[in-house]
């Protein structure tokens, strides 16, 4: 059975109080969970959707970049409705990830995104997280996970590695 905002509530209240604002959908409540699991003593205020991507806005830990990232990776591959494996789609200009049950027929069509985007260039290198092994880590060889040559080389000329 699929956890609810309302089991993570009950299970967190002091990191989860019931001021917390939900503005996303239900299928994310255990990404949340699994982040308040990770997390020291923190305060959510608001758990959201932007971009297509799950937002944690909470204080009180300085310690929890690696979870929040987590949690943000984890919503790209989770639909957003029901919890299930889903992938990134868009649809009037508007991105959500949702499984092939909870799509438009229109998104229906869209395949998942390559597996290169999951990542994100930083100070220390390319950060990618592999689905598979719930994992985050720096990729020295972006080749390796099938980013095209073009991507690698406009990263390493505008400085994003």
């Amino acid at each position: 059975m699929p956890v609810t905002f309302a089991d993570v509530r009950a299970r967190f209240p002091k990191q989860f109080p019931q001021s917390a604002r939900i503005e996303c959908g239900p299928g994310w409540a255990g990404i949340v969970a699994r982040f308040l699991e990770d997390v020291g003593d923190v305060t959510v205020h608001a758990v959201r959707q932007k971009m297509g991507v799950l937002r944690i806005e909470a204080d009180g830990s300085t310690d929890d970049t690696h979870a929040r990232l987590l949690a943000e990776f984890r919503s790209r591959v989770t639909c957003e409705e029901c919890g299930s494996r889903g992938h990134m789609r868009v649809r009037d200009g508007w991105k959500r990830c949702r499984c092939d049950g909870h799509c438009t027929p229109e998104e229906y069509c869209q395949p998942p995104r390559p597996a290169w985007t999951m990542g994100r260039a930083t100070t220390k290198g390319y950060l990618w997280y592999d689905p598979e092994t719930d994992a985050v880590r720096i990729i020295d060889n972006l080749a390796s996970i099938g980013m095209p040559a073009r991507y690698i080389q406009a990263l390493k000329t505008h400085g994003g590695i």
